[in-house]
């Protein structure tokens, strides 16, 4: 990117002397009121990241493609991997609170069904984190690929996703709709109980499986109350399923 547009892209993002000076501010603390120069390199280039990443948020957090690590990298002359580094350090030193529940639902809009697994790209490396860590925590797993940040999970295993994305809230609610499913079929459902729903599932064969699962979703979908974005979740997933269940007839 040519300096004059580096310049004009600046003024964009600080166009007054107040948030210039706020922005200075940030900076001066780290010396003035902390050990004058004892602030290293690395964190001192994670603060200066951390100030034009938030300016861009502010105005537009909902629009990946206004910070994605290929339009950043251009912007400051970086790799796209470094950004990506700087993301995650600037999330853990200077966390930016921000609804992930939501934005997943929204880009899960994008998902698609390939090779047995559920496949959704993740457009932003601290959401895809988030996301991860909620399927480990109900006992799922994310399969690791060489591609960044592309979700890989099976059908069954969305199931867990869901209840671990769901507000406490909501998340009993969830359980009943599946346990309701498996009692239309005539399945004891008890042996859900307790622990992680897709390992118990993932047996039944692939076909079956994505039928229990699409059911399922059907079944979430008639609970009362649940939030905009699980209900944007379940309808954009169950879709991708329902289109995989008409092309095996």
């Amino acid at each position: 990117m040519a300096q004059e547009q580096k310049n004009r892209r600046y003024d964009e993002l600080f166009p007054n002397l107040e948030e210039k000076a706020a922005a200075f501010d940030q900076i001066a603390a780290q010396f003035y009121e902390g050990n004058f120069g004892r602030m290293s390199k690395a964190d001192l280039e994670t603060l200066m990241f951390h100030l034009y990443i938030e300016q861009i948020l502010k105005r537009s957090e909902q629009d990946f493609h206004t910070y994605s690590d290929f339009r950043l990298s251009k912007e400051l002359g970086i790799p796209q991997s470094r950004v990506s580094s700087l993301k995650v350090k600037k999330q853990l030193q200077y966390p930016r609170n921000f609804n992930w529940r939501e934005v997943f639902s929204e880009v899960s809009k994008n998902a698609r069904y390939e090779q047995g697994k559920i496949k959704i790209q993740i457009p932003d490396i601290n959401l895809y984190y988030e996301i991860k860590n909620a399927v480990e925590e109900a006992g799922g797993y994310i399969d690791v690929t060489l591609t960044p940040r592309l979700l890989q999970i099976s059908p069954e295993y969305f199931l867990d996703l869901l209840v671990a994305i769901s507000e406490d809230r909501t998340r009993d609610d969830l359980r009943e709709a599946l346990y309701k499913t498996l009692r239309k079929g005539n399945e004891d459902s008890r042996f859900l109980e307790e622990g992680p729903i897709g390992p118990k599932i993932a047996g039944v064969g692939r076909e079956l499986a994505i039928n229990t699962v699409s059911s399922v979703l059907s079944e979430m979908l008639k609970v009362a109350g649940l939030p905009a974005a699980i209900v944007n979740t379940i309808k954009n997933v169950n879709s991708v399923l329902s289109q995989i269940l008409s092309q095996s007839k």
